[in-house]
């Protein structure tokens, strides 16, 4: 049953993500999936139920990809353009998912906003802590303020903030530049030239 009910997640959130969490009904996914109501009220509990452990599968799905991206970086910084990187190019999904999730499912979103919050603050301590380390961040920096800064930016212009963008700026440019200028003020000389080395090796930052 463990197998099935993982395949049911996958295949539920790939129905959330291409026609909105609020249209896909329990009796589509049960036809589609070729499985009863009743399995699915067993399983899950309820439709809540369902989309808790289906956005929490695919929440943990971008964190294995994150993991999986950083295990060949050369240090801190290059981590962080490629998180970074591939949060931007996901970011209009993840978007249209969120603030599905946010406007139909308060409480469910509610739960994912602090496992997710956790996990990405204590990511992100990690990785400054490691880049004072490694001398490319500056030692004098406050790192919990820090990640309080970097989350909030980050979520800010990832959703729907009241954050105005000027005109001719896209929301790629407006993240983009705005990580830059963090990561540029807490770095050290070291830090700064790495960060225009991996500006001209990913597209994060052109």
């Amino acid at each position: 049953m463990a197998v099935e009910k993982a395949h049911i997640l996958q295949r539920v959130m790939e129905m959330f993500i291409a026609e909105g969490i609020r249209s896909v009904r329990m009796d589509d996914i049960a036809q589609r999936l070729g499985v009863s109501k009743r399995t699915l009220y067993e399983m899950f509990g309820d439709r809540e139920g369902l989309v808790y452990e289906a956005m929490l599968g695919y929440v943990r799905q971008a964190q294995e990809e994150h993991e999986a991206l950083v295990a060949g970086a050369h240090d801190v910084l290059e981590e962080l353009f490629l998180v970074l990187e591939h949060m931007v190019d996901h970011s209009t999904e993840a978007r249209h998912v969120t603030e599905n999730l946010r406007k139909f499912y308060p409480s469910v979103w509610d739960k994912m906003s602090v496992w997710n919050m956790a996990y990405h603050r204590e990511k992100m301590r990690e990785r400054l802590q490691k880049g004072i380390a490694e001398g490319l961040f500056r030692d004098d920096v406050n790192v919990e303020l820090a990640i309080s800064i970097l989350y909030a930016t980050s979520t800010a212009l990832m959703g729907d903030s009241g954050i105005v963008i000027p005109d001719g700026m896209t929301e790629h440019d407006a993240f983009v530049q705005t990580l830059e200028c963090f990561f540029r003020g807490i770095s050290t000389p070291k830090g700064e030239a790495l960060i225009e080395r991996y500006r001209r090796e990913y597209k994060f930052g052109k």
